[in-house]
């Protein structure tokens, strides 16, 4: 709601509880609103109820049973007319005046059953509509109740606040962000994942599928390493999986969630996400200085036990930092070049000189 910010509960920066009562907006204008929405309720409900007495249409209908009464009597007068003439009781223009009279009730009852017909309908619509005006007056106590509680403004999460966007005592406009805050333990990390490694680690999950826990990716944690290049000391889970690949970039967006007791993390931040993807033990790796692309096909230089050279199609599986994963075409300890590939045929002799090898990843580290 819009009002004068009258109350700030909190210092900025401070972690808060969900629940916590954070901002209050001037209540007054909307304690008076409250007021007088709740004398209107009570005036339609009162109209309402005179509305269900029905005074009008009881009175239309007692008039009602009186002129037919009178009928009656009018009729029964006709009738001893007309045996008294026939004993010349009475005259013929006595019962001349009667038949009159009786024709003159039994009209006034056919026009105040028009009456009560009139005064039942209207009865039925004014209630109707006294039904309606209470409704109305409900519906506006309840919007009265809601503005009011949306004068206090409370935190919906456990989480840390930031700086305020606007000072206490000033006026505050519907959807106006007063503050900002997030929650800070635990934390979420959001990284893409490539398209080609999405559709790797969806393959293996679903042929891990029958285990107990497997998470969609069945990635079991995640690392993260700071922007100083530091490790943080938490691991973290598999949070969710964004629904699609975003087309311009080929990836997928992945949550993962990471314990923040230190205060260590903050959102915004930068880090570079770790996990490992799959174990392949005893894996042959070639430096990716020593492959060639032909047509295609990757190709090493072996040098053999005669130190000879020849050339020889690998099949990859990947990468992993800086080595190819080898498949097939090279077995572990063979002796391949890294340097000077240019220079070399295959059949030629060399004198090789064993150069050290690129570093490992860090355990976890993707490829």
């Amino acid at each position: 709601v819009a009002g004068t910010l009258d109350q700030v509960l909190f210092k900025q920066g401070t972690e808060v509880r969900q629940g916590q009562l954070l901002f209050v907006i001037d209540q007054r204008p909307f304690l008076a609103a409250l007021q007088a929405a709740q004398a209107q309720l009570a005036a339609a409900q009162a109209a309402l109820k005179q509305a269900l007495e029905q005074v009008q249409l009881l009175q239309a209908e007692a008039q009602l049973a009186a002129l037919k009464a009178t009928l009656v009597n009018t009729r029964q007068q006709v009738e001893r007319d007309h045996y008294l003439l026939a004993q010349g009781a009475v005259a013929q223009q006595q019962l001349d005046n009667d038949t009159a009279t009786a024709e003159a009730a039994a009209a006034n009852v056919v026009a105040q059953e028009a009456v009560v017909k009139n005064a039942a309908l209207s009865q039925q619509i004014g209630i109707e509509q006294a039904r309606a005006g209470v409704q109305q007056a409900q519906a506006s106590v309840t919007q009265a109740q809601l503005n009011l509680v949306y004068t206090t403004v409370r935190a919906p999460i456990d989480g840390q606040v930031g700086l305020l966007n606007v000072d206490q005592g000033n006026l505050v406009s519907v959807n106006m962000p007063l503050a900002t805050m997030s929650s800070v333990d635990p934390i979420v990390a959001q990284f893409p994942l490539s398209e080609v490694t999405f559709l790797g680690l969806v393959k293996r999950a679903a042929a891990a599928a029958a285990k107990a826990g497997v998470t969609p990716l069945n990635i079991p944690s995640f690392q993260l390493v700071l922007a100083d290049g530091s490790n943080y000391p938490h691991t973290g889970t598999f949070r969710t999986l964004n629904r699609a690949v975003d087309p311009q970039t080929g990836t997928i967006l992945v949550q993962a969630l990471f314990r923040n007791p230190e205060r260590l993390l903050r959102p915004g931040m930068y880090a570079q996400v770790r996990a490992m993807l799959e174990d392949r033990p005893n894996t042959v790796l070639v430096p990716q200085a020593a492959v060639q692309e032909v047509q295609g096909a990757k190709m090493v230089f072996v040098v053999g036990p005669d130190d000879s050279v020849s050339l020889r199609t690998i099949t990859d599986g990947g990468t992993y930092g800086p080595f190819f994963i080898v498949l097939s075409g090279l077995q572990a300890g063979e002796r391949v070049i890294v340097q000077g590939v240019q220079k070399v045929r295959p059949g030629m002799r060399v004198t090789p000189t064993l150069a050290p090898a690129p570093a490992l990843p860090a355990t976890g580290q993707t490829g």
